[in-house]
């Protein structure tokens, strides 16, 4: 399936798998809400084959639709510095977060999101800034935004339905060897004696967390993590308690001299393009707290 996007003009060909369906159906498998689809045919914002397109089209192979993408303002006020992008497409870009910051908040004019727009003001990225994902404030790694507004509904889709896959790695304590594997799936709660902090709960939610030992130094060790739920702390929490606390986390963890930072870093995310399907695997910029480690994985 083949896609332009070029002076704010999308087209798209239609799926082969729609051929003979309503167009709405298409629009529905984009994860167009029903107030956005009705805005898109009020505005002539959306065409099939080059002609106003009202919603009660049927597709058939080779229709090419297109959309008219409105230039929007950036939404967050730009903080004094820009954000380290690793990774840019038509559709989307990966940004490095660094620790001690946060993603979001509206009164912090650093965080990510405020150095996100400096750097959609300094690229030419005219729209809201809008991240898909959030990481705690004392993880390192990569937060994926959105550049066309249009198809943030699709992303979040993506990662509800883990589609969008994101891996870390964790420096912990604790004993294992490399190949070792392990599966946490012990539900999460808040911690009724402490704001802010979540432990294990019969009556909290659903969580699944994977990890396998990469290597070990000294007396610790490398883990590669895979968050297959999404809770807050959820990583941390499955580790301390399955007595793998991470290096200088100050809610769960243990503090080391050796790391600069608390040791879980988000460093690769893998999605998916939404029309031509294709794999996009971003990477971090390099972690000099990991490079004691050796390692090599699948």
């Amino acid at each position: 399936m083949s896609y332009t996007l070029k002076h704010g003009i999308l087209e798209i060909e239609v799926p082969d798998a729609f051929d003979g369906q309503p167009l709405t159906d298409y629009l529905k498998e984009l994860h167009l809400s029903g107030k956005k689809r009705y805005d898109l045919f009020q505005n002539h914002h959306i065409l099939l084959n080059r002609n106003d397109a009202d919603g009660r089209e049927v597709l058939h192979k080779k229709d090419r639709l297109t959309f008219r993408l409105e230039s929007e303002a950036v939404d967050y006020t730009p903080a004094s510095r820009v954000c380290e992008v690793v990774y840019e497409d038509d559709f989307v870009y990966v940004a490095h977060k660094e620790p001690g910051i946060i993603v979001h908040d509206t009164e912090d004019t650093d965080c990510l999101a405020s150095q996100a727009a400096a750097w959609q003001l300094e690229n030419g990225v005219h729209s809201p800034v809008r991240y898909i994902h959030r990481l705690d404030r004392e993880t390192t790694g990569l937060v994926l935004f959105v550049k066309v507004p249009l198809l943030q509904g699709w992303y979040d889709a993506m990662l509800e339905d883990k589609q969008i896959e994101r891996r870390y790695l964790a420096i912990t304590g604790g004993k294992g060897h490399a190949g070792q594997k392990f599966t946490y799936n012990q539900k999460i709660g808040r911690d009724r004696h402490e704001a802010g902090k979540y432990r294990f709960s019969s009556t909290g939610k659903e969580a699944l967390t994977k990890a396998v030992v990469l290597d070990r130094k000294q007396d610790d060790l490398l883990l590669r993590c895979q968050l297959l739920t999404r809770r807050t702390h959820q990583i941390r929490v499955h580790l301390s308690g399955n007595r793998h606390p991470i290096v200088n986390d100050p809610l769960y963890g243990i503090p080391s001299s050796r790391y600069q930072n608390m040791g879980l870093w988000a460093d690769t995310l893998i999605f998916p393009n939404p029309f031509t399907k294709e794999i996009c695997i971003a990477k971090d910029l390099p972690n000099p707290d990991y490079a004691r480690f050796t390692y090599k994985e699948d």
